[in-house]
């Protein structure tokens, strides 16, 4: 999903008067060439000859050893890269951050490919990171903390018995004026590796692949609401593809420890997502997807039958089902018109009205234009999403990572898991509303620079409040459905500048490049009745990086 052809690619369908193409990503080698081979090269010229053959170079590239019938590769990873903060009193932990954890770079990334033929891949690689929860990070108890409902639930999950799951309420890589990702201590370590793997069949049409990989689904610009990809997912997913029709079938395989132990996940939990794309012209693309949270004591293969029609079982504690769908239309060469919906409650015919609604929707309009010996991309986007979206008391759209933990330097916490919580979909969530402009200039000589401007009001509504008005979590979800749920909000503005050069047309090997990002964060508490402002929060943050690939 770093990949530049992402981008190259949606570039060129926009500039050939094409909507974009399939949103479920990351694609396969046979599905990114089945895509490139709807535009007609030969038509071609200037900027988006140049975009074209640069998706070809990238697809042809294949691994570094090259045999008769396969190809192996492998490389290593150096990254250095320095953070920088103004102001480390009120902007101490990721949540606070811009970028996050998932987004700063390990110190060392080793990655070994291996290719048959062209049916068969596979990858896996192992990171030296910073830990996302470490000893020299400062820890509290979720239920001490007033995050845990009156029954005891975080969301939909239920704390065991005995457990007091804890949070990192002070991270030392996030709270530090300025920090670096190089260390050399073992208990900073990171053990959540392959941070990447993949293992992939495919051919012309169709690929199945078994993935630890990013995952996005959606055409919006700032984040998507049925899966986007802030972090990386455990997954089966099976595509067949034609040039005007796709259909892809996933399996999400989410965590639900949320204990301090070493016992298993309490229960199964998968995310099953099947969508279909149809390229009704060259100019619009539409994408429909039945959705259907699964969680049961024990995974029962009854229930991955994609053609099924889960709402029929009627058992709102073994599912929960979001409907989606999304359009883009290219109204003029370079200008696309594009935005999702996504129905998590409504009330059906003949049902009461003991929950709430729940919906969200993102709208936007983006502009593609050849400038110099490059493509300037810009667009505004507009998104709404309902308190209760992906809030349900039974089985929710919520999703927990747990990272171990040595014993914490300041003794707030014995070594244990740390589960992180967060939202499948959209990272902020419901209970907002946000408006987005931004621009990115990409060179053909592999540099780019970007900057977007980001104002958001999030509601109270969060993970860890209750989303009964009775304050549990086992009881259904009621607090409203109007926007926001109490009078006050947290306003941000965002202003975000970044730039990245690899010098791969100067240094074949080793790769080199280097980026830097900007990012100046305020935040208020704005009363919307009184219309006023307080608790005026700011900090600058910076990163700066440099890597090298061998």
């Amino acid at each position: 999903m770093t990949s530049g052809l992402y981008d190259d690619m949606d570039s060129l369908y926009e500039l050939c008067a094409m909507a974009r193409p399939s949103s479920v990503r990351p694609w396969s080698d046979s599905q990114a060439r089945a895509i490139l081979a709807k535009v007609d090269k030969a038509g071609l010229s200037g900027v988006a000859k140049a975009l074209y053959e640069r998706i070809e170079a990238t697809l042809d590239a294949g691994l570094r050893w090259k045999f008769d019938d396969f190809q192996v590769g492998a490389k290593l990873d150096v990254a250095l890269e320095m953070y920088a903060h103004s102001n480390t009193k009120d902007f101490v932990t990721e949540d606070d951050w811009v970028r996050s954890y998932n987004d700063r770079k390990s110190m060392l990334a080793g990655t070994l490919e291996f290719t048959l033929d062209d049916f068969f891949y596979t990858t896996c690689d192992l990171h030296y990171k910073w830990s996302r929860a470490n000893y020299n990070d400062h820890f509290e108890r979720y239920i001490a903390s007033g995050m845990v409902s009156k029954d005891g639930y975080i969301g939909a999950y239920k704390i065991p018995e005995g457990s007091n799951p804890a949070y990192v309420a002070k991270s030392y890589a996030f709270s530090q004026g300025l920090f670096c990702n190089a260390f050399f201590d073992t208990k900073n370590f990171s053990f959540i590796w392959p941070k990447r793997a993949v293992f992939s069949l495919g051919a012309k049409k169709w690929n199945a692949t078994i993935s630890r990989d990013d995952l996005s689904i959606g055409n919006a610009m700032h984040a998507n609401m049925l899966v986007d990809d802030h972090h990386f997912s455990d997954y089966f997913h099976l595509s067949m593809f034609t040039k005007n029709f796709t259909y892809d079938w996933l399996m999400l395989y989410l965590n639900s420890v949320i204990s301090t132990g070493e016992d298993a996940n309490e229960e199964s939990r998968v995310y099953m997502i099947h969508t279909m794309q149809f390229r009704i012209f060259d100019r619009v693309n539409f994408l429909i997807s039945e959705n259907v949270m699964y969680k049961s004591k024990v995974f029962d293969f009854l229930y991955v039958n994609p053609s099924n029609i889960y709402h029929n079982l009627n058992n709102r504690g073994l599912f929960n089902a979001f409907a989606y769908a999304e359009l883009n239309v290219v109204a003029l060469k370079g200008l696309e018109v594009y935005g999702q919906f996504a129905l998590d409650q409504a009330r059906a015919p003949n049902e009461d009205d003991s929950q709430d609604d729940a919906w969200g929707l993102i709208f936007g309009t983006k502009y593609t234009n050849p400038l110099g010996n490059g493509v300037l991309r810009s667009y505004g986007e507009f998104a709404l999403l309902l308190p209760l979206m992906y809030r349900r008391d039974e089985v929710d759209f919520l999703r927990v990572n747990a990272y171990p933990s040595f014993e914490a330097k300041d003794g707030s916490l014995g070594g244990c898991r740390i589960p992180f919580f967060d939202y499948i979909g959209f990272p902020h969530g419901g209970d907002v509303t946000m408006f987005e402009l931004g621009s990115k200039y990409e060179s053909l000589y592999n540099w780019h620079l970007g900057a977007k401007f980001t104002l958001l009001d999030k509601g109270m509504m969060n993970k860890f409040k209750s989303h009964n008005k009775d304050g549990n979590n086992y009881g259904k979800p009621n607090i409203g459905i109007n926007m926001f749920t109490e009078k006050s909000v947290k306003r941000y503005f965002v202003a975000s500048f970044d730039y990245k050069a690899d010098m791969s047309d100067f240094f074949k090997w080793p790769g080199l490049s280097f980026w830097a990002e900007l990012d100046w964060l305020n935040r208020w508490d704005y009363d919307r009745e009184e219309h006023k402002y307080s608790n005026y929060e700011t900090d600058v943050q910076f990163t700066l990086g440099l890597g090298v690939s061998i």
